[in-house]
């Protein structure tokens, strides 16, 4: 099986360009919406930490699957950059983790 190079797409821009890699390579959507999940939850953990003393894993785990849930509903705008089974996921997580927040806050 041979890849669609990126002279035969009809890549326009750079939400084009992002479609492309996400044809080529399935798994580099979730992927980055996992690192952007990450980086905002480990950058709001230490924040907090670093500002109070202590921080709330639960919240920094509530604020990041927030905005993760955000970035890939504006994602789906984009037609063939994200499945529905990763938006769904996602909104799985800020479910799950919001439920977390409201009964086991610390």
């Amino acid at each position: 099986m041979t890849y669609e190079t990126i002279n035969q797409a009809n890549v326009t821009g750079s939400a084009g360009l992002f479609v492309y890699v996400a044809d080529v390579v399935p798994i580099f959507t979730p992927m980055l919406l996992f690192s952007i999940f990450m980086v905002a939850m480990l950058g709001s953990y230490y924040s907090q930490k670093r500002l109070d003393g202590r921080g709330s894993f639960l919240t920094s785990l509530a604020v990041a699957s927030y905005m993760t849930t955000i970035i890939s509903y504006f994602m789906m705008l984009v037609p063939g950059l994200i499945n529905v089974l990763t938006l769904s996921i996602t909104t799985v997580v800020t479910f799950i983790s919001t439920i977390l927040l409201l009964f086991f806050r610390e």
